[in-house]
């Protein structure tokens, strides 16, 4: 009985294991968020305050109230959790949730402009995860690069693309555009622009 208990408990043990290995991770994505956000660490102080906060108080805020808000753990690619999370990050969900209807509009879910456990579990579903992430992608270059002030903001381009999934040849994979319903015949600029002096982290 003993030895049977064990057995239980070691398929059991190696079963979390195998789903834990599997989820995102935040503390992978925060090694690559600081180093794009620098010095600030991606902290608004126009939400947050006028202080210097600290790498740890960053990791909390970030972790918190937009991996742990947006399902990062629930994710089983690592790609495609910071795909999202990182726009989110960068830009808000946008007027009418713009962002979160272009991840929808790709995975192939209602575009409600809420990222429900249910559209993580789709995202789940690609065998590939290229084929969510670079349209992604895609979709950040389009949402940056269609704003009138780009030229003055490389780093959004720059930062958007690297997080593009390349072959060996260092060619982007599954790379198209997927625009959400309430974009199609418009850009982001037209109706669903965030303020310049305003793109930045926003917590509902």
């Amino acid at each position: 009985m003993k030895q049977l208990q064990r057995m239980f408990l070691a398929g059991v043990l190696v079963s979390f294991m195998s789903a834990t290995s599997q989820a995102a991770s935040f503390e992978k994505y925060f090694t690559k968020l600081i180093k794009f956000e620098g010095k600030g660490y991606g902290i608004n102080q126009e939400i947050w305050g006028k202080k210097n906060f600290t790498k740890d108080e960053a990791f909390k805020i970030h972790r918190k109230y937009y991996w742990n808000k947006y399902h990062g753990n629930l994710f089983k690619s690592q790609e495609v959790a910071e795909a999202l999370i990182d726009q989110i990050i960068t830009a808000g969900e946008g007027r009418n949730s713009v962002n979160i209807r272009a991840f929808e509009a790709i995975i192939g879910v209602p575009q409600d402009g809420k990222l429900s456990k249910e559209d993580v579990q789709v995202a789940n579903s690609f065998v590939q995860c290229e084929y969510v992430v670079n349209p992604y992608v895609n979709y950040r270059l389009h949402y940056y690069g269609s704003r009138k002030n780009a030229s003055k903001y490389p780093g959004w381009l720059i930062r958007a693309r690297a997080f593009g999934i390349m072959d060996e040849d260092n060619n982007k994979l599954a790379d198209f555009l997927v625009l959400p319903d309430i974009l199609v015949g418009k850009t982001p600029e037209e109706d669903f622009e965030t303020p310049a002096d305003d793109l930045a982290s926003k917590v509902d």
